[in-house]
């Protein structure tokens, strides 16, 4: 008997596996938030080169050298980056320059809706005098600061874009490399090519999906005449990925502009073009490019929003799906994780047919 309750007290000291996994996690977490700021900028630099290789493969193809290549994409991906960078401090300042108009205008609309309750005997117009009012000294003070970090921003993205040329560096040798380093894993070779391929393809067209959001997001407000078009155009652009989440606080802003400028006829046309584009982007052009496996239920999306948010801040909140996207393709790439990456899926088969996740 001794001898059979000896590895009960073995086995009864050891942590169990669960608990195990969660204060590793723990553990990995409290050093991921410990090295963010540096971590962040070279997740930045990572997304912006895996996207640039297939046109850098493409250019090659067209017997473009690999080196006219990476300088190419250099030149033009920091363009497009401190342009984006420069109309967001643009907006910023003019949004400080323009506060007292918009403060006005929002007193004016406020004080109507008062009174149209007021008129029609609305129980609930003490609750309306009570809603807080942004005073214009916080508008001017957060449109300074905000101009203030975007310029901050631009400065350090130099380091953001000297580690992208690097990466890029890496992209003519990776595979052979690969290849040299194990020579004997056929398997493992691909199922790393073709894991790559799944993340660039994802990667392109998702950034392709969101630069025509943005595109028609600035359209159909300079159309209408609402300010800061072409800001609210990137500012569609960057949140779209973020499914949903982000598509509303795209919105929200420019609908509200849109409400002060020109009243509710405007305002409703904006947010209803804003409605047409994600709907017909992500839900209609995006899942046919992408399929319909490539999608995150939309508690794995607040999950990583929250998460990757809280790990990395801003930075993190912009990239959770992608990085979530990128870890589901990892667990796909094997078949015995690749339960894992079904549980993460926004829709499995059955019986012929797709149910929702």
């Amino acid at each position: 008997m001794a001898q059979e309750r000896e590895p009960r007290r073995e086995r009864t000291g050891q942590l169990p596996l669960p608990l195990f996994v969660i204060a590793a996690l723990v553990v990995i977490g409290a050093g991921v938030q410990a090295v963010a700021s540096w971590l962040a900028p070279l997740l930045v630099a990572v997304f912006l080169a895996m996207i640039s290789v297939p046109p850098l493969v493409w250019l090659h193809r067209r017997k473009v050298p690999w080196g006219v290549g990476i300088v190419l994409l250099f030149v033009v991906v920091g363009f497009a980056v401190f342009q984006l960078f420069n109309v967001i401090e643009l907006t910023a300042r003019q949004l400080a320059a323009n506060g007292p108009e918009y403060q006005s205008k929002w007193l004016s609309f406020y004080s109507g809706v008062q009174a149209w309750l007021a008129a029609r005997g609305a129980p609930w117009e003490s609750l309306l005098a009570e809603l807080p009012t942004p005073s214009l000294a916080v508008i001017a003070q957060g449109a300074r600061t905000l101009a203030a970090a975007t310029g901050q921003v631009t400065a350090n993205f130099a380091l953001v874009l000297l580690a992208y040329v690097f990466l890029l560096l890496e992209v003519p040798t990776l595979t052979a490399r690969f290849t040299a380093a194990f020579p004997r894993e056929r398997r493992a070779q691909v199922r790393m090519r073709r894991f790559l391929a799944a993340v660039n393809r994802y990667l392109v067209i998702k950034t392709s999906v969101s630069a025509a959001t943005g595109l028609l997001a600035w359209g159909l407000l300079a159309w209408r005449g609402v300010d800061f078009a072409l800001f609210f155009g990137v500012l569609a652009g960057l949140l779209n990925f973020i499914p949903t989440i982000g598509s509303i606080i795209a919105a929200l802003p420019a609908v509200v502009l849109a409400l002060l400028q020109y009243g509710p006829v405007d305002a409703a046309v904006v947010a209803v073009g804003y409605l047409a584009i994600n709907v017909v982007l992500g839900n209609v052009v995006e899942p046919r490019w992408m399929g319909q496996a490539l999608g995150l239920s939309p508690t794995v999306v607040l999950v990583s929003l929250l998460l990757w948010g809280w790990l990395l801040g801003t930075v993190g909140a912009f990239l959770s799906i992608p990085l979530t996207m990128i870890a589901k393709l990892a667990l796909e790439s094997h078949p015995s994780t690749r339960g894992w990456a079904v549980l993460m899926g926004g829709a499995v088969h059955s019986g012929g047919k797709r149910t929702p996740g």
